[in-house]
């Protein structure tokens, strides 16, 4: 046998074994394919994805809405706790002593104002008492006035309240009555040094 003829016999083997290989696998393919189970599982593949993609889908809707309920959570917390900061407030002013400036239903307007001495609020801050005036002093105090304008009820409560003594306005109202020619009510309050 020469080189050639062996070069050739063993190109057929292999193209031999190559036919061989192709048709046990063949055979192989069609035996796993003809079970049941396969079948079932190949029916059923189609489905399984459909489900897995309407499942993702589901989650990042979820997702999505938990975003959501999270951020509404943290604003109504801040809500509580804006209300629950009011509800303290109004109950320390229902507390504290209201004073009056003018007589009572005078006019038809009624000013509210927060008053606080500086002079108080300093020697607190220094450990010490104030000779003249008590320590609620260094906390805002509630004031109502009874006047016809605002420049007329500032007036009247930096005659009583002067700002030489320490005494310093933070903010005034309306409280009740209607429109003013002067200023609106709503005017914050001149910072007073």
């Amino acid at each position: 046998m020469t080189y050639g003829s062996a070069l050739i016999l063993g190109g057929l083997l292999a193209v031999a074994a190559w036919i061989f290989a192709y048709l046990v696998g063949k055979i192989g393919e069609s035996v796993i394919e003809g079970r049941p189970e396969v079948r079932w599982v190949e029916q059923a593949l189609p489905r399984r994805s459909l489900i897995e993609s309407k499942f993702d889908i589901r989650c990042s809707d979820l997702r999505a809405r938990i975003t959501e309920l999270q951020a509404e959570l943290a604003n109504l917390r801040r809500k509580r706790f804006t209300l629950e900061k009011e509800l303290v407030d109004s109950r320390k002013e229902a507390e504290s002593p209201i004073r009056v400036v003018g007589r009572e239903n005078s006019t038809d307007y009624r000013f509210r104002a927060w008053v606080i001495n500086r002079q108080v609020q300093q020697a607190l801050g220094e450990g010490k008492s104030h000779p003249t005036l008590d320590v609620e002093w260094a906390t805002p105090q509630v004031v109502e006035i009874w006047a016809d304008t605002l420049s007329d009820a500032r007036r009247d409560l930096q005659r009583l309240y002067p700002l030489p003594l320490g005494f310093s306005l933070l903010n005034i109202r309306l409280e009740a009555g209607g429109p003013l020619n002067d200023q609106p009510a709503d005017a914050p309050a001149e910072p007073v040094a």
